[in-house]
């Protein structure tokens, strides 16, 4: 598998683990992934998702050129499982990617090292974002002459603004995590001993917090996305209103009322 899938409370680590790829998305790993994301959605004790690489140089090297491009592009026939579910759906790419997706539990990125195209591209798909000093983000596509298609020119201009997307994605430059951090895309930087207790902090905090507001809001700041402004107020109420009247906000507000901490289940 390569993909490492440890729980610890209700916090899950998702760590992507195939040093000899670099990281690399191929097709099994992508399959890896979808399933992680699945299990997430389907185990009500999760309540955040820290992203993350298992190898020390690099966070991922994008899309594997060597295994994944040949099916996509009908190059030759698939013959593993992932291979096979790569082209099974459309969209496959993009769930396991996290553009598309039914699971509503925020995931936080931790990123060092380089984080290169698809990976790059994953984790505009994050709701958060913590990176190391040392990281570097970069979207080359351009370079070789083709167009990313998964997802960032979609996500990148509502992250960053337009002009700044498209300075990372016509230049295919490097971007550091301090020009990111002042950009607004990287919510945090730290040094790189950091970054795993920066992040699990950040994942323990929310954690602590009612798990329905949680999942309520993630799932609304997909669904508002490319809505007009007084249907997405009404969509905030449609979707606030059941967890003003769940037993997490009764308890929420009996614990300050109790000067302790509450006990959400």
């Amino acid at each position: 598998m390569g993909v490492d899938f440890t729980k610890e409370g209700h916090i899950a680590k998702v760590g992507i683990n195939t040093p000899e790829t670099r990281n690399a998305l191929g097709p099994d790993t992508l399959l890896d992934l979808f399933k992680v994301w699945e299990e997430c959605q389907n185990d009500d004790s999760i309540r955040a998702i820290v992203l993350y690489s298992a190898v020390p140089d690099i966070f991922c090297s994008g899309m594997d050129l060597k295994t994944a491009i040949p099916i996509l592009t009908g190059a030759r026939k698939p013959e593993t499982e992932g291979e096979k579910w790569l082209i099974s759906d459309n969209r496959a790419v993009s769930r396991a990617m996290l553009k598309i997706r039914e699971l509503d539990r925020p995931v936080i990125a931790a990123v060092h090292g380089y984080c290169l195209t698809g990976g790059f591209e994953m984790v505009m798909g994050c709701e958060l974002r913590v990176a190391s000093e040392d990281a570097i983000f970069q979207m080359r596509e351009t370079t070789l002459g083709i167009m990313p298609v998964g997802g960032s020119n979609v996500f990148l201009p509502l992250q960053v603004g337009q002009t700044r997307a498209l300075e990372i994605l016509l230049t295919g430059g490097n971007f550091s995590a301090a020009k990111l951090h002042e950009w607004g895309f990287l919510n945090r930087v730290v040094k790189r001993e950091k970054l795993m207790d920066e992040a699990l902090s950040l994942a323990e905090t929310i954690a602590n917090n009612g798990p329905r507001s949680i999942r309520a809001m993630v799932s609304f700041s997909r669904r508002i996305q490319g809505k007009p402004f007084l249907e997405a107020l009404d969509l905030e109420v449609e979707v606030g209103m059941p967890v003003f009247m769940s037993d997490d906000a009764r308890e929420g507000v009996r614990a300050q009322k109790e000067k302790r901490k509450p006990n959400f289940k």
